[in-house]
């Protein structure tokens, strides 16, 4: 049965951001059922979910509580359209969203939070479909904003060396990995890509709160491009689809105070990395946990682990003062006139709030935490053992190495050692997806310690497979 799907498979579907050639010559995995972490193959062979099915997963497979909100929604309604519609659900989640990323304990944003908006630096939610167009929503804003409080001329973004937006023109555009966007560059537009970085192997790196040796390069570039910028965009903390690069949270304290100074919007993409995957709900909570306000940023962006995962949606939130620039008269043109069919789908709504839900009540910032420090150890030991491996960083329940040659080099792309990896992992029963030579591990948040050290061990032994051949 398996191999009648895959031709079929082959026959029909297109798979995102995939190789043809890497399809005929090792089929993909025919899914039955998934469940926590695991993931069960029609042949009845079982997979561990070692990415969280490209870092959204991060409930896991299944989630109870999700399904039963999915189910109990969809016995009320499904959609209905929100350009002119609310409902309880979905005043229920902008509440929520908001407090969470305020940085306000999970009793200000859990099932039993108050209803009501709590105070603090954001105030409105604009909801979308998924992160690529949220993002561009974000960049709309941004440019928008700007020309209505009486700035015109701020039309240019800039953005981080490295970093990853998603595949829409605009996010590929303020991206910086060609891979993705040199077929298009007749579509994109100029963006300014700052760096360099100073990237960090994690908190226990003694440079993990100081970026002396980089500020001062920033800030030079920056007065140069400050009288046009409209925003800046960049990925807090975690560079994911730029090889799983952690810099400094330092940089995002420096860079708020210098863009309020000048009248530049900060945008975070916390599609990745937001939703506890770092610790907190928001990575950029990490740049000053005390005082979270002080690297707050005009817009952030959530996706992926909004819903655990479960069902496609995003989210930007900013804040009452720029939301208030679009307040006005239909004569005036003030309005933001994006649209998005499903904006505020209703089973999406109540997946999220049921997805938070289970962020307060299980605790998943500790289970972050105490699963981080059980996967630092362990990839810790991995690499100390394995001179081809080099280059470990880890921050909440995320860990990252480099395949290098035996002279201590980089290894010759074209030989897509990493590929050749994660096809023996998954043949031992770890689902990996690396980038380029890059080998990391993004499980879902609730993923117990022997599956993770399964996991490692899997990695492990992946390795010394392939480079003994």
């Amino acid at each position: 049965m398996t191999d009648a799907l895959i031709d079929r498979d082959r026959a029909v579907f297109w798979h995102p951001c995939s190789h043809t050639h890497d399809q005929r010559e090792c089929p993909p995995l025919s899914v039955a059922r998934a469940f926590g972490c695991q993931i069960e193959l029609l042949d009845g062979h079982m997979v561990l979910d070692g990415i969280a099915s490209w870092w959204c997963k991060s409930l896991g497979h299944g989630h109870p509580h999700l399904r039963a909100a999915l189910l109990d929604q969809a016995d009320r309604f499904e959609h209905v359209i929100t350009a002119n519609t609310t409902s309880p659900p979905l005043v229920r989640l902008c509440e929520r969203l908001l407090a969470a990323a305020n940085g306000l304990p999970p009793s200000a944003w859990g099932p039993d939070a108050p209803p009501g908006r709590s105070p603090g630096h954001f105030g409105k939610v604009f909801v979308a479909e998924n992160g690529s167009t949220a993002v561009e929503i974000a960049l709309k804003l941004a440019l928008q904003a700007q020309a209505q409080r009486g700035q015109p001329q701020r039309t240019r973004f800039a953005s981080f060396a490295n970093g990853y937006h998603g595949e829409t023109v605009g996010a590929l555009s303020v991206g910086d990995l060609g891979l993705y966007a040199a077929p298009y560059a007749a579509l994109t537009f100029p963006v300014t890509k700052l760096g360099p970085l100073p990237y960090r192997a994690g908190p226990d790196d003694p440079n993990w709160m100081n970026v002396d040796d980089v500020w001062p390069v920033w800030q030079a570039a920056l007065d140069d491009i400050a009288p046009t910028l409209a925003a800046i965009i960049y990925e807090p903390v975690l560079q994911a689809a730029g090889g799983m690069r952690l810099y400094s949270p330092a940089l995002l304290t420096r860079l708020r105070q210098w863009a309020r100074a000048r009248g530049v919007y900060l945008i975070a993409d916390e599609i990745a990395a937001g939703m506890g995957r770092l610790g907190p709900m928001l990575a950029t909570h990490l740049a000053n946990p005390a005082a979270t306000s002080e690297a707050l940023p005009d817009f952030v962006v959530l996706a992926k682990g909004l819903t655990g995962g479960f069902l496609p949606l995003a989210a930007v939130l900013t804040t009452d003062t720029i939301y208030d620039l679009f307040d006005g008269d239909h004569h005036e043109g003030k309005s933001f006139l994006h649209s998005n069919t499903h904006t505020g789908n209703a089973l999406t709504v109540a997946v999220a709030l049921a997805a938070l839900d289970v962020y307060a009540v299980d605790n998943i910032a500790e289970r972050v935490r105490t699963g981080g420090a059980h996967l630092r150890r362990l990839t810790g030991i991995l690499t100390e053992t394995r001179p081809s491996l080099r280059g470990l960083r880890s921050a909440g329940l995320m860990a990252a190495v480099d395949l290098i040659g035996t002279d201590g080099q980089a290894l010759d792309p074209a030989r897509r050692t990493g590929l050749r990896v994660s096809r023996e992992a998954i043949r031992r029963g770890v689902l990996l997806r690396p980038l380029g030579d890059t080998l990391y591990l993004f499980p879902p948040l609730v993923v117990s310690r022997d599956e993770l050290s399964t996991m490692v061990a899997v990695l492990g032994d992946s390795v010394d497979a392939v480079l003994r051949d």
